[in-house]
Order: C-alpha cells, then sequence, then structure tokens
C-alpha cells in the first residue's frame, strides 16, 4: 500500500531528510538474497508461514473490484519451487494452523461501493493435500487469527461490524457481534488465556475505535475503549506477559499523530505510549523472548517520509525510535526470536498497484534491526516493488517478503556477495543520473544497479531545461559527481529544483467532502492550511463551504488553501480546527487517501 507532490513541500522535506541520512549510523550482517519468486497479485499481499512443514502461503488478490476467484501461492521452502491454489475472491489475509496443518485464507469479496463488498467467503486449505473448502463470508472478512490450542479461528468482518468464529473441526460458524464496535479490522489471540482481542478502526467521527475482548470459553465480550486513540489498526498479543500493543493511527494533520496502547490483560486496563518521533503507526509485533514490542509508522513527525521504527521495552513501557535512512512507508514488522532480529517493509513510493512506483521513486525495501542493539540494515531487491507484508521461518532463518507480485526470499544467515545501489530523484525539477564508467544505471528509467559487494560506481548528475541540480543525500553530499561503494543496499538521492517558481491553480473544493478537498488540494501541489469548522444550514455537515484563495486563482506551487468545513445546522457556533470533523478523527479510508495523497504528490514529479 502506499503512498506525495510538486513543489516546495517536497523541497523542504527532501532537505530535512539530508540530515537524516548523513547522521544514523547504520551497520551490515549476513543477510542475502536468494530468491524472487512470481506470485501475481497487484493489492497488499500477505503471508504466512508453516514452520512444522516449511511451507509458505502467500495471498494474491488481482484488485478489490474483482469480481473472479484470486488465488494463494503455496511455496515450499525447501526448494523455492511455488504451487497455486484457488481462493475467494480477492484474498486478504492468511493465518495457519499449525497442530492441524490447516490453513484459512479471509477472501474480502469485491467492492460494490465505498466501502461495501459482496462475495466474500473463507477458504480452508488442507496442507498435506491443498485441496480446499469454502465458508460463505459476505461481509467483507479482512483478518484472521488462529488460537491453535483450541482450533478456533477468528475473522474480523468489516462490513458487518461482526465477528466470525470457525471450528477447525466442523466448519461450522458462530457470529459475534460487539454492538460498540465499527469496523473491525485486526485480530490476534492469546492462546494462554484464550482471549480474542479484535481492533474496530470507527467511523472516523462519532466512534474513534475500541477493542474487543472475546473469551474464547464461551464467546462472551467487553469493550476497551482507550480516550487517546483515533483509529486502531493492528494489534499483538506477549502471551507469556499477558499484555496487547494496538497500534491507532490517528487523525493527521489534526493534533494526534497516532500512538500505542497497552492493555493488561488481566485488569483490561489501558496506558498509551506515544513515539515523539513517529507519525501514523500502522503495524506492531512482538518478541516475547527478550520483551521487545517493534511498531512500524508510516511516516516520522517531520512528515519527511524517512521510516521509523518505535521500540518499546515491554517492562518498562520505555519507548526508542529506530530510523532506516533508506525506508520509505514501514507497513509490517516480522520477528526471528531465535537470532533476536526484526524485519520491516517498508512499502516505498506507492500504496498500491493504481500509483506504481515511476522511475526514481523510493521502490521498497526491508530494514534489519538487530534486536540488541537497534542498530539497522537495509536490504534492497532489484526485482521487488513495494514490499507490503513480511513472515519469518525461525527453523530454517528464511524471511519472506511480500511485494506487489512477487516474494523475495532472504537467507537470515547468508552473506550477500552483491549489493545495490538505487538513485532516488527528488526536487521540485527533473533531471538524470548516469553511473560512470559503468553505464549499469541512466536514471530514468534504470534507477538501480546491482554489482559484486567490492565494486565502485560512480554517479554524476545532469539537470533538464528550466531546472538546477541541488546536490546528493546518502552517502553523498555536495553537487559534485558521487562515488559509492558497494558495500552494503542503499539509496542516492538526487535533487533537482526547477529555476522559477511553478504557478498552479487552486482547485474548486466547494461541496466537496473534506477529505476529497484535502486530497485534490494536495494533488495539485498544494498544501492544506487552516481548516475552520462552521455551521450551515444548506451544506451538509463534513462538506466544504467555501476556501481561500479561491477557486481558479494561480498561487505557487506549495502554497497554503484554507478551507471552512460545515458542521451542520445543529452544531452551534463554529471554531477553529485541524482536524478531520468535529471530533478531529479520520477513519481509515480517510487516512488511507490522505497518505496516498502526499506520497503521489512527493513522487509525480520523479516520472
Amino acid at each position: 500500500m502506499k503512498p506525495y507532490n510538486k513543489g516546495p513541500l517536497r523541497h523542504v522535506a527532501q532537505r530535512l531528510l539530508v540530515g537524516l541520512l548523513l547522521a544514523w549510523p547504520t551497520a551490515t550482517w549476513a543477510q542475502a538474497i536468494v530468491a524472487t519468486l512470481p506470485v501475481g497479485g497487484q493489492t497488499e499481499p500477505s503471508v504466512a508461514v508453516n514452520s512444522a512443514t516449511n511451507s509458505i502461503y502467500v495471498t494474491s488478490c488481482a484488485s478489490p473490484h474483482n469480481t473472479t476467484n484470486g488465488s494463494v501461492v503455496v511455496i515450499d521452502g525447501a526448494t523455492d519451487s511455488t504451487s497455486e491454489i484457488t481462493a475467494g475472491i480477492c484474498p486478504k489475509a492468511v493465518a495457519v494452523n499449525p497442530a492441524t496443518n490447516k490453513i484459512y485464507v479471509a477472501n474480502l469479496g469485491s467492492t460494490v461501493g465505498f466501502g461495501v463488498f459482496t462475495g466474500g467467503s473463507i477458504t480452508v486449505i488442507d496442507g498435506v493435500t491443498n485441496s480446499t473448502m469454502a465458508i460463505d463470508d459476505q461481509h467483507a472478512p479482512c483478518a484472521i487469527a488462529v488460537n491453535p490450542t483450541t482450533n478456533k479461528i477468528y475473522v474480523a468482518n468489516r462490513h458487518s461490524n461482526d465477528v466470525s468464529v470457525i471450528d477447525g473441526v466442523t466448519n461450522s460458524v458462530t457470529i459475534v457481534a460487539d454492538p460498540k464496535a465499527i469496523s473491525p479490522i485486526g485480530v490476534a489471540v492469546n492462546p494462554v488465556t484464550n482471549k480474542i482481542y479484535v481492533v474496530n478502526g470507527g467511523n472516523g467521527s462519532s466512534n474513534l475505535g475500541n477493542v474487543t475482548v472475546i473469551n474464547g470459553a464461551d464467546n462472551s465480550m467487553i469493550t476497551i475503549t482507550d480516550p487517546n486513540a483515533v483509529g486502531p489498526n493492528a494489534v499483538a498479543v506477549n502471551s507469556v506477559t499477558n499484555k496487547i500493543y494496538v497500534t491507532n493511527g490517528g487523525a493527521y494533520p489534526a493534533a494526534n499523530h497516532g500512538n500505542i496502547t497497552v492493555i493488561d490483560g488481566v485488569a483490561n486496563s489501558t496506558t498509551t505510549l506515544s513515539d515523539p518521533n513517529a507519525l501514523a503507526p500502522q503495524a506492531v509485533a512482538v518478541n516475547q523472548t527478550t520483551d521487545k514490542i517493534y511498531v512500524a509508522n508510516a511516516n516520522n513527525a517531520a512528515t519527511t517520509f524517512v521510516g521509523v521504527v518505535t521500540v518499546i521495552d515491554g517492562s518498562t513501557n520505555s519507548v526508542t525510535t529506530v530510523t532506516d535512512p533508506n525506508a520509505q512507508f514501514p507497513d509490517a514488522v516480522g520477528i526471528n526470536e531465535t537470532t533476536n532480529r526484526i524485519y520491516v517493509t517498508n512499502g516505498g513510493c506507492a500504496p498500491g498497484p493504481a500509483n506504481g512506483c515511476g522511475p526514481g521513486s523510493n521502490p521498497g525495501s526491508v530494514t534489519l534491526i538487530d534486536g540488541s542493539s537497534n542498530s539497522v540494515t537495509t536490504i534492497i531487491d532489484p526485482k521487488a516493488n513495494t514490499p507490503e507484508g513480511v513472515a519469518v521461518d525461525p527453523v530454517t532463518n528464511h524471511i519472506y517478503a511480500a511485494n506487489v507480485g512477487t516474494v523475495t526470499v532472504i537467507d537470515g544467515a547468508g552473506s550477500a556477495t552483491t549489493h545495490t545501489i538505487g538513485v532516488l530523484l527528488a526536487g521540485t525539477g527533473s533531471g538524470s543520473v548516469i553511473s560512470v564508467p559503468r553505464l549499469g544505471i541512466g536514471c530514468p528509467p534504470t534507477c538501480e544497479e546491482s554489482l559484486p559487494a567490492v565494486a565502485m560506481t560512480g554517479l554524476s548528475a545532469a539537470a533538464s531545461a528550466g531546472s538546477a541540480f541541488a546536490g546528493w543525500a546518502g552517502p553523498c553530499g555536495g553537487t559534485g559527481s558521487c562515488n559509492v561503494a558497494f558495500d552494503r543496499d542503499q539509496f542516492v538521492t538526487a535533487t533537482f529544483n526547477l529555476t522559477a517558481p511553478m504557478q498552479v491553480a487552486v482547485p474548486n473544493v466547494v461541496g466537496q467532502t473534506q477529505t476529497a478537498a484535502m486530497t485534490a488540494i494536495m494533488d495539485t501541489g498544494l498544501i492544506v492550511g487552516k481548516v475552520t469548522q462552521q455551521s450551515s444550514s444548506t451544506v451538509v455537515s463534513g462538506d466544504v463551504i467555501s476556501e481561500s484563495p479561491a477557486a481558479g486563482t494561480n498561487v505557487a506551487s506549495g502554497s497554503a488553501v484554507d478551507v471552512v468545513v460545515s458542521t451542520g445546522s445543529s452544531s452551534g457556533g463554529g471554531g477553529s480546527g485541524g482536524g478531520y470533523g468535529g471530533s478531529g478523527g479520520i477513519d481509515l479510508f480517510a487516512l488511507g487517501a490522505l497518505l496516498g495523497s502526499l506520497l503521489l504528490t512527493l513522487r509525480k514529479r520523479r516520472k
């Protein structure tokens, strides 16, 4: 999934990015890409491992708009050979029961309107024969978790605001509904306590999200609400300490930039943790051996799009920020507790196939974190694009990163014989970069090169007409030539700026929803300024009443556009704000649209 524009927004972001790139220490360990396997599919792949059989399962959804069945690709971990199993429409999530060797796939179905789906189902795969059976679920099943102790499977249904509980023996289904839940989107199980934790994203206004706790013994439930949380989106459990960790996406650009809720599994009390360096947490994983928790954040607090990972010490709740200067849009976390290595996929420039990655955009990467020191290594697969899921087999020490259309197989004990250098193009202008004397890089269109670990290459930048080369960032600085050693995977950024400010017309957003208006403003190369809320008897609540400057006015790219948003006729007086709607919250669709628009803005001038 992921991600922004022309003009000063990118220019300022790039200058902030330079400091981070030059200041952050990195390290290297034995890690080698051993295969890049084609798996098909185009949107939000997910992956799960059965360590008992050394089999890996990857969902493959062409598009949520399709009405035809998708598939699950099965990788034989011993040979890296693949086979394909037909699943339902748009396979979205996958989970394994290693005790029964059954695999469960949540098929989202086909969208027939905003947030409305049809044709959903659960595919049950027999891990021995690869035969399947289907369980009907028409309510947009989007997340799934297994309790191997009780052989129960829990499916979050986003459309119907409930959870399907599947008996693994009979495949019978029981529906559990929390009346306080809206948009269940994540689920995790504590097999020790037989408690199930479902995160509900809410609707961004009257309901900002909460967590449903299901007692697996009798399906009774309670609802836990963190008053500091907006938009819960992911959950992980430490069954050793009986602590539960929930990431909350927040309501950027409002004051709430996201945080983490810690639930005490005994008392069901909550503690809210915040990383001041992070923005929009969206994935979480637990190392039960070290009692460390790792949170992937979509952005950093400076909104420079350098990926950050929040590390929580479970014993003290203290927070540390880990930064990979090559990472953009971290989106999934996997942990090898045996080696104490953490793997974070970074989606790069695009939230999905509709946007794609233009030449010179960040194609994505994997960040390897040493759990003992928090030092990082970047892994770049030159054959991959937009990593969005990761799973680890601790038995073989192989790591599987699910990209759009491929899976990268990493040997955690292997030694890389080559490294990849990628060129990123930034700034308000345009230009090209070539490698000399080798001609492996001519960017655009060829922006990556892999060479033996002892090699060196030189990079030379040339600005297009009307632009000027502003300098390098990453392993090089200044405006001269850039000599790079292939001693690690890394990106080099070349910034080109226009020699004169670019003028753009303010779009007409009056009458649009606030989210749609913000997207339109940023897609034009402008930024959202002051958001004021005002009552209106003629404009629907949440729609834009007026904008300033007026639509059609020519302004410099990167200028701010102020908007006035209706609170409806019954809300009383208006007031200043900077958030989404009267509550300052935003639902996950809106957050995704906002982050997607921002990243799209950053990459448009790279093409």
